[in-house]
């Protein structure tokens, strides 16, 4: 970090590394404690939890390497619960119409911070007060801490305790979701743990998930060493150019999920033939651009800042696909078996870095292609895989009183009503 903190490049892996040790530590406990106590209480703190490491990560990068690991390590230990949690927030809260869209969202809020991080932390880095890099985590870790204000002011668990919600959405919400919110009321089901574990529809997602993440840690953690690496810039200008593909990627997760849900609503695609199309464009487009970016030449920057921006650009169309089918196959369930697929998915967290540490020890143009290819394998493996045998219906172990038809009919007869009545 410019030249203050000298680290080796394999202690550079294991930082990089390091967060998703303690990702992998908290995904199911996420899912539970959200189901147990609400996922606001469990958002809010964990978020705080995280916000306040941020703030003394440079003191103990100071210290030692072993100490800002460590720090590391807690905060994606704190980071882990989030997303079983929203989960579990937008099995409440979302009509299953509506589940593509409303999910994509809370990612692509996810792909906002990446976008404004990186531009931020180049120009903290090279400008930032108190000796430049250590600005970067004060700054970040102050936004996470005024953002839990917010949050614990607005947010609500469930419809029914919203304070700003009108009569006519909470009755739609409601009517759309009788099942989920006639058991969430009553006393807690307990989670069909075996029936989980046995069903193929499930190790699909789960190596759909694991595919899609192994693409995404990759790209998030070593795109600023590629482009170092092979086309020589600056960290001023890295911070820049790593966001463009992110600008991308949000636009395509809103974009994704809007198309999905209209196909479903026009009745143009099942809900699994949609989720099956996500997972094509995405990966398979994901693969495609990546390792063809590892074989420009020299003086083609340009091209290579415009396929990995397609690359990972077309990839957040996966949210549309893996990510809303945990609610598609389980809803009441989505918060434990997403923890669940978050936990072996986080597996690629860690070794993906590892793996790029070890196989680029130069940073040579063709250590970069081989990382790629890699890359590129897993990512068709993975769809290949949710493609046979992933499905798009309610499994009959999480059915509750009424069945996902049901529930879309009674959303359809709903919103008709609804806007009849306008």
């Amino acid at each position: 970090i410019m030249g203050e903190l000298v680290w080796k490049k394999s202690e550079q892996g294991y930082v990089l590394s390091a967060f998703f040790w303690g990702y992998l530590c908290s995904q199911i406990l996420g899912g539970y404690l959200a189901g147990r106590y609400g996922a606001r209480l469990v958002i809010g703190f964990t978020v705080l939890g995280s916000a306040i490491l941020t703030v003394i990560s440079p003191l103990a990068a100071t210290i030692s390497v072993f100490a800002f690991i460590i720090a590391r390590v807690l905060i994606g230990f704190m980071q882990g619960a989030i997303f079983p949690a929203f989960h579990t927030m937008w099995s409440l809260w979302s009509p299953p119409l509506e589940r593509s869209l409303l999910t994509g969202l809370t990612y692509a809020g996810a792909q906002i911070g990446n976008t404004a991080v990186m531009p931020l932390s180049g120009l903290l880095c090279k400008y930032g007060f108190a000796g430049g890099w250590p600005s970067i985590f004060y700054v970040i870790g102050t936004a996470g801490i005024l953002w839990c204000l917010l949050w614990f002011f607005y947010v609500s668990d469930r419809p029914s305790r919203s304070k700003r919600i009108s009569k006519r959405e909470l009755n739609y919400i409601e009517n759309s979701l009788p099942n989920i919110l006639t058991s969430n009321s009553r006393k807690k089901k307990a989670v069909p743990w075996l029936a989980i574990f046995k069903s193929i529809p499930v190790w699909a997602l789960f190596c759909g998930h694991f595919a899609g993440d192994w693409g995404a840690y990759i790209m998030m953690t070593s795109l600023p060493l590629f482009m170092n690496d092979v086309l020589g810039l600056d960290f001023a200008s890295l911070g820049f150019l790593t966001a463009i593909p992110y600008i991308v990627y949000f636009m395509f997760i809103n974009l994704g999920g809007f198309v999905a849900d209209k196909l479903q609503n026009a009745n143009i695609l099942s809900t699994i033939a949609t989720r099956r199309l996500a997972m094509i464009i995405a990966l398979g487009s994901q693969s495609i651009f990546l390792i063809a970016s590892g074989y420009c030449g020299c003086g083609q920057e340009t091209l290579v800042i415009i396929f990995l921006t397609l690359g990972i650009g077309l990839s957040g169309v996966q949210y549309a696909g893996f990510v809303v089918n945990y609610l598609d196959i389980a809803p009441t369930f989505a918060g434990p078996i997403l923890g669940i697929g978050n936990t072996i998915s986080c597996i690629a967290g860690i070794i993906g870095p590892l793996m790029v540490g070890q196989l680029t020890p130069t940073g040579s143009k063709e250590e970069w292609q081989l990382v790629f290819w890699i890359t590129g394998a897993v990512l068709l493996t993975g769809t290949v895989i949710f493609c046979l045998f992933a499905k798009g219906e309610v499994q009959p172990w999480a059915l509750g009183d009424v069945d996902k038809d049901v529930n879309c009919e009674l959303e359809k007869k709903t919103l008709s009503t609804l806007e009849s009545s306008s």
